[in-house]
């Protein structure tokens, strides 16, 4: 049976690592999130294309790759050309709607009929933006402050002004972002419950945190101390020179250092505290769902763009690869979706625009990077998932970073020649670097042909279908 309405909500850097549905080793208390996974299905090895934000974002959207779509870094939009979930569920008479951080790089709104970003939560603020934007940083490009700064290249006025980042936590919990944009969906949902005449919707719900800055309404900061911490231990041999250096440069100053340690701590006890905030942001939303009485007929979706690294290696945030940034928390509920499921086929974002369209009986859009999901969830052996992720990272520029996931293995490229391939059944820490293992060597040059295969298939399709390479591609093909 088709369902009638679709609910996207997306959490902005959070990591599985801090969930118990994914059996985390920070988990801390995420009652919303858990109850998700108890009443669907768990996506086990779903990956982001891009372990940053803005591609991440549009990659899901549109269901292709940020090759495919040039929009590979935070400050390259997405080109008008490209259709959204928006468009694609508007053109089969729904309302479409998106609220929270869009995170658009310029003044599109996608295809949305209603749109609720930045710019509203400051005119809710009112003065008290004040407040939020010297604890923000107002050159953070997912919200600056004024809110178009972001594409004008308008220098902010808070950008020169001190203040500790902490100042943000002197909001009441009510006025963080996230809670306006919860309350906001809850409108949203009960305005589409009370109109009978109402179709269908899609709706995105995208929310800041656990994304910087640290810095949890205040009753949620007090409950996670640093020194209450544990901190991941790597093996004796792990040696942190040996990590490929676009991934080194994400490392916390000090690391495995006493001064680095304690760094960490306070990093993962302020992370911790944002985690527990999205999460009742996220459980508000569940509510006004069930209190409008459209659950039943509700596919919900919740995920991540990318994860965080929580000084898993000594690194944090995220832009790399290993498992903390790569790999996000994907969970599906729905009519048909087993509860208390799991599905182990490896999948990425990209898959679910098509596994949406494919849940509302709607027609597949041609050309898409994604593959759909739906029969898996309802355990169709016939309808199986592409099985394999790509992620891609610095196409922007002239130093590009790939990776291809299928079955066990995980293989890394990058543009300085480095390569890391990890068998991520025997070594899930990724502590094994296996690329120059000769007992491999043949899986070596099984998914190198394999990804390159991929990216010229794709530089191909760009070609054919006009769309601008990459800066990254262009260089490769001999263009620069």
């Amino acid at each position: 049976m088709a369902v009638r309405n679709v609910l996207w909500i997306m959490c902005d850097q959070l990591t599985w690592l801090s969930l118990a549905a994914y059996r985390g080793p920070h988990a801390v208390a995420t009652p919303a999130i858990d109850r998700l996974a108890r009443e669907g299905m768990v996506l086990d090895r779903c990956y982001t294309p891009s372990p940053v934000c803005v591609p991440a974002r549009f990659a899901s959207l549109t269901g292709r790759y940020p090759h495919h779509t040039g929009c590979t870094g935070n400050a390259t939009p997405l080109p008008w050309r490209f259709r959204t979930a928006a468009h694609h569920f508007a053109a089969h008479g729904r309302l479409t709607g998106f609220i929270g951080k869009m995170h658009p790089v310029d003044p599109q709104t996608h295809g949305f009929d209603v749109l609720v970003d930045f710019g509203h939560y400051y005119d809710y603020l009112g003065p008290k933006t004040s407040v939020f934007a010297r604890g923000m940083g107002a050159d953070d490009a997912g919200s600056g402050v004024p809110w178009v700064d972001t594409y004008t290249g308008h220098r902010s006025p808070w950008r020169d002004v001190p203040a500790p980042e902490g100042e943000a936590a002197l909001l009441d919990e009510a006025d963080h972002p996230d809670s306006f944009f919860a309350r906001e969906a809850a409108r949203f949902l009960h305005q589409c419950a009370g109109d009978p005449a109402a179709p269908g919707f899609f709706l995105f719900v995208s929310f800041l945190r656990p994304h910087r800055p640290f810095a949890a309404p205040t009753q949620l900061a007090a409950r996670h101390r640093p020194q209450d911490v544990r901190l991941p231990t790597p093996p004796a041999d792990y040696r942190l020179e040996d990590v490929p250096a676009p991934a080194r440069r994400r490392a916390l100053p000090g690391a495995f250092t006493p001064a680095g340690d304690a760094a960490a701590r306070n990093w993962i006890a302020d992370y911790s505290g944002n985690v527990e905030h999205v999460d009742a942001c996220v459980g508000q939303v569940l509510d006004a769902l069930d209190e409008a009485g459209l659950a039943e007929d509700t596919l919900v979706a919740f995920m991540a763009d990318h994860g965080e690294m929580l000084y898993d290696h000594g690194l944090v945030a995220k832009f790399t690869f290993f498992e903390a940034s790569s790999r996000v928390p994907c969970i599906l509920r729905g009519p048909g979706v087993p509860a208390g499921s799991q599905l182990g086929e490896v999948a990425d974002l990209t898959d679910l625009l098509p596994t949406s369209l494919d849940a509302a009986g709607l027609p597949p859009v041609p050309g898409l990077d994604g593959a759909s999901l739906w029969g898996s969830c309802q355990g169709d052996p016939a309808r199986r998932p592409k099985g394999y992720a790509v992620g891609s990272l610095g196409l922007d520029g002239r130093r590009p970073m790939y990776m291809l996931r299928r079955d066990r293995w995980k293989y890394n490229r990058y543009a300085g020649g480095e390569r890391e391939l990890y068998d991520l059944e025997a070594d899930p820490g990724e502590w094994r670097n296996r690329a120059d293992d000769p007992e491999v060597a043949a899986v070596v040059r099984e998914l190198d042909a394999a990804l390159d295969a991929h990216i010229g298939a794709e530089a191909a399709r760009c070609q054919r279908e006009g769309i601008p390479l990459p800066a990254a591609e262009r260089a490769r093909a001999g263009a620069l």
